[in-house]
């Protein structure tokens, strides 16, 4: 057809047309957007899901796709990937390796943005500042699946720098990035949290699908470790508590702010769709299997069915209110395969212990990050690993802020809905921006802590025995640190002044 329901707010029944005759409509966010959207869940429903019409459609439309693009030059491609258009790429490099067709990968490259590419594949992060982030990161989860179906190393180098520098200068506390939409300027960190627009979810749910890639390509604990981190402690906290629930579009890093909620059927942004798919996607970071080796990455009571080796392994833990990780084996018939438990780093290694039914396994000596018990496995063998995590304190760039950790988890002050009405903590989508809080708590109230970074961990008392809670000494009042995830319709601190 002509495109028009991918491209009903913009020019319907015309969009697709002009640019089959060479002419490219430029707004905010293009159709292609929800074409990759569209793409992604019809190629699901063939590659996952076996329908073979399914499969019809992805091509057809893909054909489609490659012939309206046709007479498009080299500028204008640039004009239009400039925009938020997703990640098309991605499904075209996925059907290019389903169907051995060249012309997919063909098109798949028409979508590289090259000057980020050759700034990136030369580490040169400066060109980030300023870019929107939900522009750039579904890009680069298309480059690396255009590197893996093509082989040319370039793209793979840059997608592997973005990360690092995305991580690396981009990220706050609870693992999301950019303030106002934008990556920052790593230069001014410290003042851009205090910002009342935080983080936006689809951002991290991009990255989690970079993160992924890349740990596939070559495993190593960063990556799990980001995993980890993002799931606990924004991914979780994206939706909102019962009974209306919701998604959060934004999760402000300022001290003393608060979240936006979606409402049930009168809000449906970008990080409602991306929001839903997050909740169902637990399972594919939970493990991960080689030829003879199945990988436990997170601590989630989980049930994993590995088919090629016809046996079960159901994953108990009360993780993170305690350390305990118990794996319990259910197998046809005795099987050989190595069992990989994760170590993390943020566990205190000298009271790691792991137990093989009952029985000590002597001291765990991880290797990259986990400990391997290699045997022939058979029904109710029961693996189990208990870990300590340890109270770690992070401080900014900048010295200026410090945030608390629990191991992996996130804590955070519970202030109470100060200053806010229930109608405050949820938004429709009526106009732009309207699901960012724009409340500001009296900075006077907001829980601040005296000395430098190196003295915050002093300002911490014992952990409350019966739930994951510890009180902090501030300037003021005390507070007691909970889980962010646990934090709903209230005021919160993730990040905490330090004066002197």
């Amino acid at each position: 057809g002509d495109g028009g329901l991918y491209a009903s707010a913009w020019e319907a029944n015309d969009w697709y047309a002009k640019l089959g005759r060479g002419e490219v409509g430029l707004s905010n966010v293009l159709p292609w957007y929800v074409g990759h959207k569209t793409l992604a869940g019809v190629r699901d429903a063939w590659l996952v899901g076996g329908n073979e019409q399914a499969k019809e459609v992805l091509i057809r439309y893909a054909d489609w796709c490659h012939t309206i693009t046709s007479k498009l030059t080299e500028k204008q491609w640039a004009d239009m990937t400039s925009k938020e258009i997703g990640a098309p790429n991605e499904v075209f490099a996925d059907l290019h390796a389903a169907t051995g067709n060249p012309k997919y990968l063909e098109l798949a490259k028409k979508f590289i943005k090259e000057p980020m590419v050759a700034a990136l594949e030369k580490n040169d992060r400066s060109i980030l500042s300023g870019k929107h982030a939900n522009t750039e990161i579904p890009m680069f989860v298309g480059y690396q699946r255009t590197y893996e179906t093509s082989g040319e190393p370039r793209w793979n180098r840059a997608a592997s720098n973005f990360w690092d520098a995305v991580i690396g200068e981009q990220t706050f506390a609870f693992g999301g990035n950019s303030i106002w939409e934008a990556f920052i300027n790593p230069a001014e960190y410290d003042k851009k949290l205090t910002d009342v627009c935080g983080p936006e979810t689809c951002n991290t749910y991009n990255l989690l699908k970079l993160t992924r890639q890349l740990n596939e390509q070559k495993p190593a604990p960063r990556y799990t470790d980001y995993i980890e981190r993002a799931i606990f402690n924004h991914i979780l906290t994206s939706i909102g508590p019962a009974p209306d629930n919701g998604f959060a579009y934004y999760t402000p890093t300022r001290p003393g702010h608060y979240k936006r909620y979606s409402t049930p059927f009168d809000a449906f942004w970008c990080c409602v769709g991306s929001g839903m798919e997050n909740h169902a996607r637990y399972g594919s970071y939970c493990y991960s299997a080689e030829k003879d080796r199945l990988l436990v990455n997170l601590f989630i009571p989980s049930q994993i069915r590995w088919q090629e080796k016809n046996l079960e392994i159901r994953q108990a833990t009360k993780f993170p209110d305690d350390g305990v990780i118990t794996l319990t084996v259910k197998a046809a018939a005795p099987t050989p395969f190595t069992l990989s438990v994760r170590c993390p780093s943020w566990a205190d290694s000298r009271k790691v212990a792991l137990r093989l039914n009952g029985q000590s396994f002597g001291d765990p000596k991880p290797e990259n990050g986990y400990v391997d018990v290699k045997r022939t496995w058979k029904t109710g063998d029961v693996l189990q690993l208990n870990l300590l995590p340890r109270l770690i304190a992070e401080a900014t760039p900048g010295g200026k802020y410090v945030s608390y950790f629990h191991g992996p988890i996130l804590l955070a002050a519970a202030l109470g809905p100060v200053g806010l009405n229930p109608g405050d903590f949820h938004a429709d989508g009526s106009k732009p921006f309207i699901q960012l809080g724009r409340k500001e708590m009296d900075s006077a109230k907001v829980p601040t802590l005296k000395g430098s970074p190196d003295d915050a961990l002093r300002r911490i008392g014992k952990k409350d025995p019966n739930r994951l809670s510890y009180p902090l000494k501030t300037t003021g009042e005390p507070v007691d640190l909970v889980p962010f995830s646990s934090i709903g319709l209230e005021r919160y601190s993730v990040y905490f002044p330090l004066v002197e």
